[in-house]
């Protein structure tokens, strides 16, 4: 901190077990990456893929490479496994995250229909390989005629 303020919480030194703030990475490019690091990365602790941006961020692996070495816990947001799981590929999305050592994941359902048990049962399956984080709510907008 630059200054002190009256009335800040006091901030757990990293890895941080409770109070854990999360950034979400909505495509940045590998020097903004690199900026947000150096600007913030002390104060946050995970650092989230959103929206499916994986798929398409150039230099990815450099990207989680920049994000673990300052300590910060990059994973895979919700829509992504999504993608996935409406293709039948919940295989494919286990390996992704074992191709880039990720040890996090996001189980959502809010772009797709899925079963609440059938999502109980990819989180208990991830949760033997990842820590596994869970969205709750929808995209999906129900309308009552």
């Amino acid at each position: 901190m630059n200054f002190q303020l009256p009335f800040l919480p006091e901030r757990a030194s990293k890895p941080r077990q409770s109070g854990l703030t999360m950034m979400m990475d909505k495509g940045l490019s590998l020097k903004e990456a690199e900026n947000f690091v150096s600007s913030s990365g002390d104060f946050c602790d995970l650092v989230k893929f959103g929206f499916g941006t994986a798929v398409i961020s150039k230099e990815l692996e450099a990207k989680i490479s920049i994000y673990k070495q300052a300590n910060l816990r990059p994973y895979l947001g919700g829509t992504l496994f999504e993608l996935f799981i409406i293709r039948g590929m919940f295989d494919d999305f286990r390996k992704l995250v074992d191709k880039y050592k990720l040890d996090l994941v996001e189980v959502s359902d809010g772009s797709m229909d899925l079963n609440h048990e059938e999502k109980l049962k990819y989180i208990s399956i991830l949760s033997k390989q990842v820590t596994v984080l869970s969205e709750v709510g929808s995209k999906l907008l129900s309308y009552r005629a």
